[in-house]
């Protein structure tokens, strides 16, 4: 069988020291192909000058909480990942005001309990016991005590309703900030809702060939998604549906339902709720800013948390995406009233991806999708110059969304996520949230989702503890937690059929170059390519090691088909899923470090640190 060989050059920021070792079956001839990385030209395209592993970091350090929250088997995946953040979703599902909306609490059976609000407020204390900053998406649903005065496109400006709802998301963003910055926690982002453009793609009953049997769910917790739409708006009987594509007809009362990816979705439901609670956090930011306390703390609102299919559809119409078309209301002055009316603040882009949607195409769509609003942004600003600078947010994210592939938990998601990362730092992504924790349901009878992009396989035991066992992507993240330092360039040169790549970083405080090298082939992540897999071998040198002539540590962190990786677990428990680690002792002479390997679909990180000397 046919073996690629290629070359990775790793120079360090200081000339001393030489040594060679020999790792895999690959012969240590120079190869024809180089992946050169020198730490004497920073690899600068970060956020934060040289700091590009301290972005890519930031992209990967937080997930939805489970629905555990009260267990303590997420402690060591926190740790090991250097999580950062988490994402709480639907836990105010049941938070409420009093009939004046100057108590706050919960509604639970028609009786409201004023003070916390549950889950919510178990779930926060979950998350800031852990040392986690709250990224909570609020207003799903209806809040109960709004429930009787209808849908919010049925509230007279005048009215009660308006000013009790903005009563509300006052509260609650008080509520929620108030305990995030006593509990710790330097900062706490808000989204509404999730995902509002694929959500309650149809009414309960739907039958295209039985329109009557159509019905909506009730107001109130866990009802109607789309709580703000108006059923006297659209005609809920109508099959098929006449969609709105821009908004001039949005209130048209003669068309359909607005069924998945339709622009009313927009200011018929996402954007009056965005407004009032951005305007909620604009009011709770002022009422804090006079305490001491709260000095540095931050309260940034997101949006629009969509998944971005309408990039598929309303270009070839030559029409806007619904994220452009989001951010004209929201930050074009100039508009008229319609466009206009939902101005409003908004600190972080954010947007949904998974690596699925793009297939073998490398990543065109996510690149598309990037330029596209980033390209709307700066069209914007320049027309107003009081508009803000508006990072992208990658509030949800996995290897692929389609859950009967083991992509999620095999070493594909991880070759995939290592490729992703180098990409959405290139495309300057601010910050990220993984889809979750750990798979499954609370419920001890629910199977666990084993498909699903989360961190930690569950294997549940009715009413005892439940077994978690990491998925490959979570060590990946681990990975990339032991990395260190300040990112150097890495150029592959030749090998125009390899699909090798390097991440590198050069510590120089504790004298460590790390270097992550990835293995990654969309035709067999995403594609039909099944034939016999062919390691590509490749020689590695870290050069200019400022170690004396003598020994020194490698590490080695495989991530492959047979080697941290709980689909092989599944299968065989011979084969751990925890992350495999092999230390291997080098030579250096003249400040060189020379050593072979192999590396098929995965990731292998290589440490070299100096080796301890004995008293």
């Amino acid at each position: 069988m046919r073996v690629c060989k290629h070359r990775l050059v790793f120079v360090s920021a200081s000339f001393l020291a030489f040594a060679s070792l020999g790792l895999g079956s690959a012969t240590t001839s120079r190869a024809d192909t180089s992946i050169v990385v020198s730490t004497q030209t920073p690899y600068n395209i970060g956020l934060s000058g040289n700091d590009d592993l301290g972005d890519l970091k930031k992209i990967y350090q937080s997930a939805n909480s489970p629905s555990e929250q009260a267990f303590d088997q997420f402690n060591q995946i926190i740790t090991d990942t250097g999580m950062k953040r988490t994402r709480l979703l639907l836990s105010d599902v049941y938070c409420d005001v009093d009939q004046t909306g100057d108590v706050f609490g919960y509604t639970m059976d028609g009786v409201f309990h004023p003070g916390d609000c549950q889950p919510l407020g178990w779930h926060l204390d979950w998350a800031l016991n852990r040392g986690l900053s709250p990224h909570v998406a609020v207003g799903a649903f209806m809040p109960p005590r709004l429930v009787q005065y209808g849908p919010g496109e049925s509230w007279a400006a005048n009215g009660p309703a308006p000013a009790l709802f903005q009563k509300y998301a006052d509260a609650l963003v008080r509520y929620i900030a108030k305990k995030s910055f006593d509990g710790g926690a330097p900062s706490v982002i808000f989204e509404v809702s999730n995902e509002v453009d694929i959500a309650d793609t149809a009414p309960e009953n739907w039958s295209d060939t039985n329109p009557s049997a159509y019905t909506l769910k009730p107001l109130g917790s866990w009802g109607r998604w789309l709580w703000w739409m108006d059923p006297a708006k659209y005609v809920l009987k109508q099959w098929p549906p006449l969609q709105s594509h821009t908004m001039s007809n949005a209130d048209d009362p003669t068309l359909s339902y607005p069924y998945q990816l339709d622009a009313r979705r927009l200011p018929r439901q996402l954007l009056p709720v965005q407004k009032v609670f951005s305007q909620a956090i604009v009011n709770i930011r002022n009422e804090l800013a006079a305490n001491p306390n709260y000095n540095g703390k931050t309260l940034e609102m997101a949006g629009p948390a969509l998944v971005g299919l309408s990039f598929n559809y309303y270009p070839a119409e030559n029409l806007p995406t619904l994220e452009e078309v989001f951010l004209d209301q929201t930050f074009n002055p100039l508009a008229d009233t319609y466009l206009s009316k939902f101005n409003s603040r908004l600190d972080r882009f954010s947007f949904h991806y998974y690596g699925s949607t793009d297939g073998t195409a490398g990543f065109a769509f996510f690149d598309n999708l990037v330029d596209t609003v980033k390209a709307k942004l700066n069209a914007l600003k320049t027309n107003n110059a009081n508009m803000p600078d508006v990072k992208l947010f990658l509030s949800e994210w996995g290897p692929t969304a389609y859950e009967a592939t083991d992509v999620n938990y095999s070493h594909k998601g991880a070759a995939w996520t290592a490729a992703f990362l180098l990409e959405a730092v290139k495309k300057k992504i601010s910050m990220g949230s993984y889809l979750i924790i750990g798979d499954g349901q609370g419920d001890p009878n629910i199977a666990p989702y084993t498909g699903q992009a989360s961190l930690l396989h569950k294997v549940p035991h009715g009413d005892n503890p439940a077994d978690y066992y990491p998925k490959p992507v979570a060590n990946l993240f681990k990975m990339y937690n032991k990395m260190s330092g300040q990112r150097v360039q890495a150029a592959l040169t030749g090998g125009s059929g390899s699909h090798l790549n390097a991440f590198a970083t050069w510590d120089s405080s504790s004298s460590t170059a790390n270097i992550m090298l990835y293995n990654y082939d969309a035709t067999r992540v995403f594609g039909t390519n099944t034939t016999a897999e062919t390691p590509e071998a490749f020689s590695l040198d870290v050069d200019n090691l400022p170690f004396v002539n003598g020994s020194v540590t490698v590490e080695r962190y495989l991530i492959d088909a047979t080697h941290s990786n709980l689909a092989l677990f599944l299968v065989d428990a011979n084969h751990s899923s925890e992350l495999q680690k092999t230390t291997l002792a080098g030579t250096v002479i003249n400040g060189k470090l020379t050593l072979s390997d192999t590396l098929g679909l995965g990731v292998s990180l290589y440490r070299v640190l100096p080796s301890v000397v004995g008293p």
